[in-house]
C-alpha cells in the first residue's frame, strides 16, 4: 500500500505561506497525522507565535531547527552561517525581536521539540532532522558529496529528510537517499513561491517538490512595518539572500 508523507521546513514565521502549503497539502490527500515539520517555525518573519499555535492546533510533528533553539532557550545566536559583520547585524536584529515577540507558552513549546526523530514505513526507516545526523546548525547542501558520504558511514535509516539550507533537492548516496524539502517561509533558490516535498513510498520511493504561491507582499509589508530590518522582506519578494 502506497503512503504518502508531506515534509515542511523553515517556515520563519510567515504565516500567509504556512496556511496556503497546508490547504494545499490537505487539497493532494495528505493528513496531517502524515505531515511533518523539519523545523525553524520562527525567525525573520512577523508572526511567530501564529506560527507555532498553527502547529500546535493541527497537532504537527515538529523537529527543533536552530532558531526555534535559540529562541526556546534564549541563546546569543540562531547558530546561522555568519560570513561578515553584516550578517552578524542582521541575525542580532532577527533573533532579538523574534525572541522578544514569541510568548513564554510558545518559547516553551519550543524547548520541548525533539532534534531528530525515525520513522518508519512499508518497512523503510526514515531520519528526521533539520540540519544534519551531527547537528542542527549543520549545512548539507546538494553538491557537498564528502559531508553525505560522511552521513551515509554514520545513518542506518534508508533515507534522510531536513532542511536548514533552504534549497530542495533530493538525490541518491551510496544506496541512501538525501531529501531537503527546501522552504516554506523563506526560500533561497530564486523561486519566492513557498516549498515543500511530498514523499510516496511504495516499492519504489518518490519525491516531490511543489511550489505554492501565497501573498509574498503583504508579509512584506509587515516585516517593513515592524523592527525588522526591511531587507528581510526583500528576501520573501526575490526568493533569495543578496
Amino acid at each position: 500500500m502506497v503512503r504518502r508523507m508531506a515534509f515542511i521546513s523553515d517556515i520563519h514565521g510567515n504565516i500567509e505561506a504556512l496556511r496556503a502549503v497546508l490547504n494545499d497539502i490537505e487539497e493532494k490527500g495528505i493528513s496531517t497525522k502524515d505531515t511533518y515539520c523539519l523545523g525553524d517555525l520562527v525567525g525573520y518573519g512577523p508572526r511567530p507565535n501564529e506560527v507555532i499555535e498553527c502547529m500546535k492546533e493541527k497537532e504537527i510533528q515538529c523537529i527543533l531547527g536552530n532558531y526555534d533553539e535559540a529562541v526556546g532557550f534564549f541563546l546569543p545566536t540562531c547558530g546561522c552561517s555568519i560570513g561578515s559583520e553584516i550578517d552578524r547585524i542582521r541575525t542580532k536584529n532577527s533573533l532579538s525581536w523574534t525572541t522578544e515577540h514569541t510568548s513564554d507558552e510558545n518559547k516553551q513549546f519550543l524547548r520541548e521539540l525533539e532534534e531528530q526523530i525515525t520513522v518508519e514505513v512499508n518497512g523503510i526507516t526514515i531520519l528526521l532532522t533539520h540540519g544534519s545526523p551531527f547537528s542542527i546548525n549543520d549545512y548539507v547542501f546538494e553538491d557537498d558529496i564528502e559531508k553525505q558520504q560522511d552521513i551515509v558511514s554514520e545513518i542506518v535509516e534508508d533515507i534522510i529528510v531536513f532542511g536548514h539550507t533552504h534549497f530542495p533537492y533530493y538525490r541518491e548516496v551510496e544506496g541512501k537517499l538525501f531529501i531537503n524539502a527546501g522552504s516554506v517561509g523563506r526560500p533561497k533558490d530564486g523561486d519566492n513561491r513557498a516549498c515543500y516535498c511530498i514523499l510516496e513510498v511504495d516499492q519504489d520511493i518518490t519525491a516531490n517538490f511543489f511550489r505554492v504561491s501565497y501573498d509574498v507582499e503583504a508579509v512584506a509589508r509587515e516585516i517593513e512595518d515592524s523592527e525588522l530590518f526591511d531587507e528581510f522582506a526583500d528576501v520573501l519578494r526575490n526568493g533569495k539572500v543578496d
